[in-house]
């Protein structure tokens, strides 16, 4: 461990030791409540679904009508001098929508609005995966920087009695030069297993927007997800699934606007000079000579096809995402229980006889140092399966999200 690590590590827990701390370590199902409620993503998602539930309230809205007002025969020569011969003409043009737009346009905009229902509860599924993986994580970090802790006291007593044995003759001087080495050792781990903490800790306070300096984690198992029924679709699959209906509709519609439309007018006209009053009607088509939407419409049409092919893919990376989580997640659990039981019990045991049998002089330095990484390794070994079975329980409840 280098010098400038050392100091930033010692700078960064004088300056977290000056902050107020929260009275109590959070569990897992507050850390999941406390970020639904501060995520950004959350909020973010929150208003794409308002802006898509107006786009939808607006896609079945109606063409305005138009009034208009003309006057005519004005200011010119002759008897158009004056404002004798003026014809006003008042009308009022109404647009009529041809081709079903309305109707596609309220089938996109409805289409639009699920897949924004949809993002909001995947969002909500990612945000409480990265949480439960970061409690975990903090869980692990906190019991790395104790067992840490425990392995640096212990070599300080090694280093201690490898001392007075070699003073009084009994081991020679390489004894206590190997312990001093794994007092160094032991030392360096434990500052790297309080870096790894702080950053753990951080991790989890940006989840759940906590300005907890001392922030710690309640030791919690992580709920076991609910198995999908066999034809059920993952969260992903559904997602992937609107979007393809929503390229659908958005193919509908491109095909709708190349249909022109019409607008009908009518209206009244004044003569001044006769004082006489006359209606008139008109009606407009656009003539779809060079404008007829085709580039939209092959457009449409090839984002409809890139949509199916992702909702093909996202079916296999779902398949995929959560047979690995069972695998890992049966594996982890084969782990815990392995380092769990009696081989964590023996080589506490072996540590412990071989600490007391080294002081009687019954056991060399190296059997000691031997059983006690045994020891520090089984403690590890188990912390990582924890930790593995934690993020596969995530990960398979991410893939089975609803």
């Amino acid at each position: 461990m280098s010098k400038s690590l050392g100091t930033l590590l010692f700078a960064g827990m004088l300056t977290m030791a000056g902050q107020p701390a929260f009275a109590e370590p959070v569990s897992l199902s507050d850390a999941l409540a406390r970020g639904q409620d501060v995520s950004p993503r959350i909020a973010k998602a929150k208003a794409e679904l308002k802006a898509a539930e107006g786009r939808a309230m607006q896609a079945g809205v109606r063409p305005n009508p138009e009034i208009s007002a003309e006057v005519e025969n004005f200011s010119g020569t002759g008897p158009y001098r004056s404002f004798r011969q003026t014809e006003t003409t008042v009308s009022v043009s109404q647009p009529f929508e041809l081709g079903g737009k309305r109707r596609a346009r309220k089938e996109v905009a409805a289409a639009e609005r699920e897949f924004a229902q949809i993002a909001l509860r995947k969002a909500e599924a990612d945000l409480a995966y990265d949480i439960i993986v970061s409690h975990a994580e903090l869980r692990a970090a906190e019991d790395r920087a104790k067992l840490a802790d425990s392995v640096y006291a212990r070599a300080v007593e090694l280093a201690r009695i490898a001392e007075t044995l070699v003073d009084v003759g009994r081991d020679p001087p390489l004894t206590k030069l190997r312990a001093d080495a794994l007092l160094a050792e032991a030392k360096a781990e434990s500052l790297r297993a309080k870096a790894q903490l702080l950053s753990a800790r951080q991790g989890l306070a940006l989840l759940i927007a906590s300005d907890d300096p001392e922030l710690s984690a309640i030791a919690q198992a992580v709920p076991t997800p609910s198995a999908l029924p066999a034809d059920a679709q993952s969260l992903d699959e559904r997602l992937a699934a609107a979007e393809r209906d929503a390229a659908s509709a958005r193919v509908r519609l491109a095909q709708a606007e190349g249909v022109p439309d019409v607008t009908a007018s009518g209206g009244v006209r004044n003569f001044r000079e006769s004082r006489d009053t006359a209606f008139i009607v008109g009606v407009s088509i656009p003539l779809p000579v060079f404008n007829r939407n085709r580039g939209n419409i092959y457009a449409a049409r090839a984002s409809g096809e890139a949509a199916e092919a992702q909702l093909a893919q996202t079916r296999l990376d779902t398949r995929f995402s959560r047979r690995d989580a069972e695998l890992m997640l049966a594996a982890a659990n084969e782990r815990v229980s392995a380092l769990s039981g009696a081989g964590l019990f023996q080589a506490s045991e072996a540590a412990r006889v071989a600490e007391i049998g080294y002081q009687q002089g019954k056991f060399t330095l190296i059997e000691l140092i031997d059983a006690q990484e045994a020891l520090t390794s089984a403690n590890l070994k188990l912390i990582e399966a924890e930790l593995d079975r934690a993020r596969a329980l995530a990960a398979l409840g991410r893939a089975n999200a609803q």
